[in-house]
Parts: structure tokens; sequence; C-alpha cells
């Protein structure tokens, strides 16, 4: 198990660095660029609801999209992230049906959203999909940050 300074991923690559001689860049270049996109996803999530909420429809119409597409670029360096660490199998079985169902409830919002931009009567069923969506994203979330936090880089 790599060695760890709790909660504190930043603190654990600087901590791996230093013990591995900075030989394995790869793994924390990746681990990096994880918790890079996962913040920037974050931040244009409650962009994309802070807009959408306001009715601030015209910044709404790019946000929405983008927190998508960097959600997509997020489970891409997820997938990569995967194979540089072990994770517990318990763990790991009771995230990915989460990750999956996070992944697939945000096509709702996206259909909703689309038919929402020429029929106003979609609204009720956007927001909707939108809360089913943010349960599903905030129980991946938590289970995936539960399943790092036991999991240990390889190597």
């Amino acid at each position: 198990m790599a060695p760890s300074y709790g909660s504190c991923p930043v603190c654990d690559l600087m901590l791996f660095a230093s013990k591995t001689g900075g030989h394995d860049a790869a793994s924390m270049v990746s681990t990096l660029w994880f918790w890079l996109a996962f913040g920037l996803t974050v931040v244009l999530l409650v962009a994309a609801i802070c807009t959408g909420l306001s009715k601030r429809r015209r910044l709404h119409l790019w946000l929405g999209p983008l927190t998508m597409l960097s959600l997509v670029v997020t489970i891409v360096l997820t997938e990569k992230l995967m194979l540089r660490y072990d994770f517990p199998a318990d763990l790991k079985a009771i995230h990915l049906p989460c990750a999956k169902a996070g992944g697939l409830l945000a096509l709702p919002v996206i259909i909703t959203g689309l038919l929402l931009w020429r029929r106003e009567q979609w609204r009720r069923w956007h927001r909707g999909a939108l809360v089913v969506w943010l349960v599903s994203v905030l129980l991946a979330t938590s289970t995936g940050l539960w399943m790092f936090a036991h999991g240990s880089l390889r190597g």
C-alpha cells in the first residue's frame, strides 16, 4: 500500500514522489489530471445549476454541455486511473453500479434539456431529471472517494 497522509490526494502525490524519487511520474500525472478534471467538473456543474435556476439561459446553454463534456473527460481519466490502483473488490462492486447509473442518468438531463430548448413545457421534466441525476452523481462520487481512500497505488 502506498504511504498516505489520509484525505489529501495532493499530499499523497508529493509523498509518493519523494519516496519513489519521482520515477513513477506517469502515475502521479494521471492522478493529478484526474483530480483537476474532477474539480473542473464540480465547478462547471455548480455554475450550470446556478445559471439554470437563475434563468440565465444563454450562459446555461454553454455551461450545461461543457459540464457534460468535462464529466466524460473525468470518466475517461478515471478509467485510466483505475488501471494504476488496486481497490478492494467489495468497494469496487458497490461503486461501479453507482458510477454507471450516474453516467447513464445524464442522458435524460441532456434529452430533456434539448427538448426544453424548444418547448417550455419540458422544464419540470428537465428539473426532475436533474434531481435524479444529481442524487446518482453524489452517490457515485461518495462511493468513488470511499473506494479511492482504500485503494493503493500499484508497483
